[in-house]
């Protein structure tokens, strides 16, 4: 009974700050890819710009004919992210410490803290983005590999079949396989749960195979509307966009075609917040010189363009890199890529439909088509300004996500050197179980600086990992088998 009294209480409290949540904005927050998710699921039709397992979701609560239980949806995603962060950090504790009843949930609890509680994250659930239904797919993942030894066929398969709804979810999620892949070795080839190469090799091919299931669905889907298979008509843009920040056509020298979409101000101006941002949709886009973004001939000479930049300028791409995936660690919350887009990731005081704007009035007729007629966006005080309140106080900031990942990362390190000294196979909670976490929490921070741009919501799936990888390092290293097999029996 008292095994989760600790979590029980941090549970009902998590609920009952997104039940405060709803009350004061009981409807959905739109921003600018929203439109694209409502309209996949009104016709059922993958968008043409961003993959469509979102949209899936929300085809299937179409049927409630209410945005607020979409809310109710990603709330509820939102805690099960948490409760899965609890439960593998409480595995790891309750091993190294069995006969302590309250010191793994207190480790547990802390862990999943900022999962549960990020006035960030809970302003995420509130918008009509990917986001949350990225995490949860990915923190499921990584809880199905994590959950027991060995990795048998069904927990890789699982994995890799969770790995790839996440891939039709956000693109950023289709590289994560190769993380999975590489962690399953590994564990399949250490320590205590040391695995024949006939059975790994099986585990591996069905991690992939199982991957693949969602992803070649989804790109079918996609031929069966676009003639075409694959995930966007549009991809290369934002890797042109990417190159965008250190482009410079004196030293690509690109083809008479291209020239085109040389950038109008010189490669590092300051004045320029987003370049990347500023090359596809300010006024000094090159874009309006060859019928926009998404014109007919946009993202083939996106992709040249893009290609010739990265041959020519390697060093400077890296650079870049470094740089927007280091944004994830400063203070506060800087106004990038525009201040306009950092706005929406905050409640706000007032709705949109109160400005009468061309955005506003085309979200409710969205909103009416899924049947809820309510309008765009509903705001009820005194509920929402005391959530606004809490967002503005209560949310990790930068340094500190920097200090996870550094935990997690010393922690993985100071456990592969002890082994190496001590001449010994790993053995689980010895920083093991926290690489498959740390690496899904890094790649997540440089997939979107290394093929698009920093933006903050990015950095929202990393939180749960991130904190999973730290604690998991810092719990020491598992008990002598004597006095594990005395707590098994104990259970």
């Amino acid at each position: 009974m008292w095994r989760h009294a600790l979590f029980g209480a941090v549970l009902v409290a998590a609920i009952v700050l997104r039940t405060v949540a709803a009350a004061g904005y009981p409807s959905m927050l739109w921003t600018g890819d929203s439109a694209v998710y409502v309209r996949g699921a009104l016709t059922l039709r993958p968008g043409a710009h961003h993959p469509g397992g979102f949209s899936i979701l929300l085809w299937l609560l179409r049927p409630f004919h209410s945005f607020t239980a979409v809310v109710a949806a990603q709330a509820v995603l939102g805690v099960l992210t948490g409760v899965m962060v609890y439960a593998l950090v409480w595995r790891a504790a309750r091993t190294r410490w069995p006969h302590r009843l309250w010191l793994p949930q207190a480790v547990g609890c802390a862990a999943a803290a900022p999962a549960l509680f990020d006035g960030d994250r809970l302003q995420l659930e509130h918008l009509v983005v990917s986001d949350v239904l990225f995490g949860f797919l990915v923190m499921a993942a990584v809880t199905t590999l994590l959950w027991r030894r060995p990795v048998t066929c069904l927990s890789a398969g699982l994995a890799g079949l969770l790995t790839g709804f996440a891939g039709v979810t956000r693109t950023a999620g289709l590289a994560l396989i190769l993380v999975v892949v590489t962690v399953i070795i590994v564990m399949g080839s250490t320590g205590a749960s040391r695995q024949s190469r006939g059975r790994l090799a099986t585990a591996v091919a069905t991690a992939v195979g199982a991957f693949l299931v969602p992803v070649i669905a989804h790109m079918a889907w996609f031929h069966s509307h676009y003639g075409e298979f694959g995930f966007n008509r549009h991809g290369a843009v934002w890797l042109y966009g990417r190159t965008a920040a250190f482009a410079d056509c004196a030293r690509i020298k690109p083809a008479p075609d291209l020239a085109v979409l040389c950038p109008r101000w010189p490669p590092g101006d300051r004045r320029i917040a987003s370049p990347v941002y500023a090359a596809m949709f300010s006024k000094e886009s090159p874009f309006r010189r060859v019928g926009g973004i998404y014109g007919p001939r946009s993202n083939d000479l996106a992709r040249r363009f893009a290609s010739s930049a990265l041959k020519t300028q390697p060093a400077d791409y890296l650079r870049v890199v470094v740089r927007d995936t280091l944004r994830a660690f400063e203070p506060g919350h800087p106004p990038y890529p525009t201040t306009w887009t950092e706005a929406k990731y905050h409640f706000p005081k007032r709705a949109p439909s109160a400005l009468n704007s061309a955005a506003a009035v085309r979200h409710t007729r969205l909103a009416a088509a899924y049947g809820d007629t309510t309008g765009d966006t509903r705001i009820v005080e005194p509920h929402a300004r005391r959530i606004r309140g809490y967002q503005a106080r209560f949310y990790l900031p930068g340094p500190a996500l920097a200090g996870l990942m550094l935990i997690g990362l010393v922690g993985i390190a100071a456990g592969c050197l002890a082994r190496i000294r001590q001449r010994r196979r790993p053995s689980d909670h010895e920083g093991g179980d926290a690489v498959l976490p740390w690496l899904m929490a890094s790649a997540l921070l440089v997939i979107p600086a290394a093929t698009a741009d920093y933006d903050h919501r990015y950095v929202l799936p990393v939180i749960p990992l991130a904190c999973l990888a730290a604690a998991l390092t810092l719990i020491p290293r598992t008990p002598h088998p004597n006095q594990l097999l005395r707590a098994l029996r104990m259970r």
